[in-house]
């Protein structure tokens, strides 16, 4: 039985090399599905959907909060934001894809294009009359800047030349990058700027490019820069790297390449093409300049129609350029009286919440609209319209569902649109067009946001977030910044929230994450310090995780900074010490930064590159531990992977058991494998971590008592800090052995004992 017990670390199940190629990770609550499925199901939307889904998350207010502001989020942004200088290692994992990368240090690198990403663009994109002109400039000139109005395909365009050259990755340099004369580039690799900001580009001209260009070009690199037509440049100084990227490929041929990328089914392709000939798409194709995005979205649903999953009426009616002009059609209607265009706007803020709470709100939005004391007279008009016409004017109707009160569930009418998209459409429409009312609708949003219904709380946050994208500004001195000051943890998490959605826009996600950051580094401001921590700790930290685990990183540092002094006199300085003297204010914010950083790694099971990510910030987190601060932060990183040894665990497939996700990690990958091994090793050098680390390997060895597929695995793990490990965890670990053994016979822990005493030289 101890043959199953590999005493060779760098060995895995099936025996290959796993330090040079990280393996393919599995599911392990499931079989793998198969490439037709994850074509579908593995993007950003049915990620954060099945994210939002979940049932087993701690709040139930936190899940509808998900849900809010899923209709307005653009899924279509992509690529993570890392800032100044950061190692990549290890394997970055989309889908069921692999990729390893060289252990290197980059400066000023954003983030990694999905790999999913570069196989659509290289399946779906269609050339028009310039990219070969593009293409040429980029390969002689090593620089390209495209630019052009949002939504052109520039970033597509750059991801498609870029793909062309002999590397599978593309990197992403920060679009703030103060000076890009000062990037290095590495050899053979290949660079995206997407919609470089405007103060950057005012910075570049032919000195600055040419110089940039020798240094690519000896290094057989290549990068691609976009720029929005609205940044102003000289185009006359840098006429030799600049195309203005002003043409769009042919619809049908772009709909026909996104319809066989999603359907990937050639049996089902000749219906694509007939529905793309049918009098409605037709039409919509024909009278309608769309944009790339449009066709991939249009696509998408066209998908749902051919696998008879929604009829093609109901698809063409979710899409937002339709949705958009049956609502431009109905606002501009002379039919609609006041009330019925203020409950439509009530509606694209609280679709989904009860229909009274709904109802109270759309005459207290009137009230605020007209300056009237009352609402128009209603008493010779109580019977003229029944409830059901009414709801049918606006495009909406009830359905049964529940409130959650103090003494549980409550059933309640909820009121909803009838298309979902009508609430983005809606909103849009109606600041863009009624100018008027923008300030009441400010402030009665603001309002909303101490509703004492959870649910009317969620949705005006979310609207909130999405008018930020018009207007951040304005929503961020007027409802925004005053929520995160607040004191008030339902205000602080609504401001969170709120931030979730501009987050998805690439256009101002530079100004949410520069937002955050600032509200970090305030040691003096305790409420936007926890804001920025529960932004991070949602959808932010999501879409940006390594920015957020930064910031959480400083936020810890602004908890611990004030009380050193008073416990540098202490050599072997504790947790406990700062927990004996930190105010309730730093100990709520210390939780939740641990809460934070665990709820982040627990993404994973739906975003798997975050488990790396969580697992290599705390490697670094631990480094040092020359001085009291970075003691003190090694402790908290290493607090953080005792929880998540302790708590976090994914379904294994036997007996509908639950094995810890960092053992099931180790078991997939020696990337994890050598993480884990150095956390665990750095904590048993603490004694604060040591017997609450020491207790979890022992639930370990338990589980691979019964569950023999984790034996070989931590058998690695044991026989790993036993050899390579300090005289002090060595024996540690080897006094642990012996106990454990004499608990039961045959037990796990006596055959590790067992073959650590045969193959080394320890005993």
């Amino acid at each position: 039985m101890s043959d199953e017990i590999d005493p060779n670390p760098s060995s895995n199940e099936e025996g290959n090399d796993k330090s040079q190629e990280p393996a393919e990770q599995s599911q392990p609550a499931s079989e793998p599905q198969s490439t037709e499925q994850s074509k579908t199901s593995d993007n950003l939307e049915d990620i954060i959907k099945n994210l939002a889904g979940k049932e087993s998350a701690e709040s139930i207010e936190f899940l509808r909060s998900l849900a809010a502001a899923n209709v307005y989020i653009n899924f279509h942004s992509g690529g993570v934001y890392f800032e100044d200088e950061v190692k990549i290692r290890g394997d970055f994992v989309t889908g069921h894809q692999t990729k390893s990368t060289k252990r290197t240090s980059v400066k000023k690198i954003a983030g990694q294009v999905l790999i999913t990403n570069i196989e659509k663009v290289r399946s779906v994109y269609v050339e028009t009359k310039n990219y070969h002109y593009a293409q040429s400039i980029l390969d002689d000139k090593h620089i390209l800047i495209l630019r052009g109005d949002a939504n052109f395909g520039k970033q597509t365009t750059a991801i498609h030349l870029l793909s062309l050259q002999e590397t599978e990755q593309i990197f992403e340099i920060d679009p703030a990058i103060e000076d890009l004369s000062l990037f290095e580039c590495e050899a053979k690799q290949v660079y995206l700027i997407d919609s470089l900001a405007a103060d950057s580009a005012a910075k570049l001209n032919s000195y600055v490019l040419n110089g940039l260009r020798q240094k690519f070009k000896e290094q057989q690199s290549y990068l691609v820069i976009t720029l929005d037509s609205r940044v102003p440049i000289s185009e006359e100084t840098l006429a030799d790297y600049i195309l203005n990227w002003s043409q769009l490929p042919s619809s049908d041929r772009l709909l026909e390449k996104h319809l066989k990328w999603y359907l990937q089914q050639p049996e089902l392709l000749d219906s694509s093409y007939a529905m793309i000939q049918s009098v409605s798409v037709r039409e919509l194709l024909d009278n309608n300049k769309l944009l790339p995005a449009e066709i991939d979205t249009l696509a998408s649903l066209l998908v749902k129609v051919i696998n008879q999953d929604l009829k093609l009426e109901d698809a063409l009616a979710s899409f937002h350029v339709s949705a958009y002009k049956q609502i431009k059609n109905w606002f501009e209607s002379e039919e609609q009286d006041l009330s019925q265009r203020i409950l439509m706007i009530s509606l694209a803020v609280l679709s989904g919440s009860s229909y009274q709470a709904v109802k109270n709100a759309s005459q207290r939005l009137q009230l605020l609209i007209t300056n009237e004391s009352e609402p128009e007279s209603i008493s010779a008009a109580v019977f003229n319209q029944t409830r059901t016409q009414v709801l049918k004017k606006v495009f909406a109707h009830l359905v049964q569902g529940y409130e959650i009160t103090h003494f549980g569930r409550s059933p309640v009418e909820i009121v909803e649109f009838d298309n979902p998209i009508f609430q983005p459409a809606v909103l849009s429409y109606v600041w863009h067009e009624y100018d008027y009312i923008r300030e009441p609708l400010l402030v009665w949003l603001h309002e909303l946001g101490s509703h004492r219904d959870a649910e009317v709380r969620t949705r005006a946050a979310a609207a909130i977030g999405e008018l930020s994208k018009y207007a951040f500004r304005d929503v961020l001195n007027k409802i925004l910044g005053l929520w995160a000051n607040s004191s008030d943890k339902s205000l602080q998490k609504l401001a969170a929230l709120a931030l979730s959605v501009p987050i998805f826009d690439s256009n101002l996600a530079p100004q949410v994450l520069g937002l955050l950051h600032s509200w970090s580094t305030l040691e003096n401001n305790f409420n936007l310090r926890w804001t920025a921590t529960a932004a991070y700790c949602g959808y932010v930290g999501l879409r940006f995780p390594e920015i957020a685990l930064r910031d959480l990183f400083a936020i810890a540092r602004t908890i611990f900074t004030p009380y050193i002094q008073k416990i540098s006199s202490n050599p072997e300085v504790e947790l406990d010490d700062f927990f004996a003297i930190a105010s309730s204010e730093e100990l709520f914010l210390f939780s939740a930064v641990v809460e934070g950083v665990a709820s982040l790694f627990a993404t994973g099971k739906f975003v798997k590159t975050q488990y790396f990510t969580v697992l290599n910030a705390l490697e670094e987190w631990t480094s040092q531990t020359k001085t009291i601060i970075s003691k003190l932060l090694t402790l908290l990183g290493l607090l953080i992977f005792w929880r998540l040894m302790r708590e976090d665990k994914i379904p294994a497939g036997l007996n509908n058991n639950h094995v810890p996700t960092l053992l099931w990690l180790a078991k997939e990958s020696q990337v994890y494998e050598d993480l884990i091994v150095c956390l665990l090793g750095r904590a048993l050098n603490f004694k604060q971590k040591r017997i609450p680390v020491l207790n979890e390997i022992y639930e370990w060895l338990k589980i691979a008592d019964y569950d023999h597929r984790m034996k070989r695995v931590i058998g690695r793990i044991i026989y790993t800090l036993v050899t390579q490990g300090t005289e002090r965890v060595r024996k540690r670990i080897l006094d642990k052995l012996n106990q454990w053994a004499l608990r039961e016979p045959d037990n796990t822990a006596s055959e590790i004992l067992s073959i650590i005493k045969k193959h080394s030289k320890i005993y």
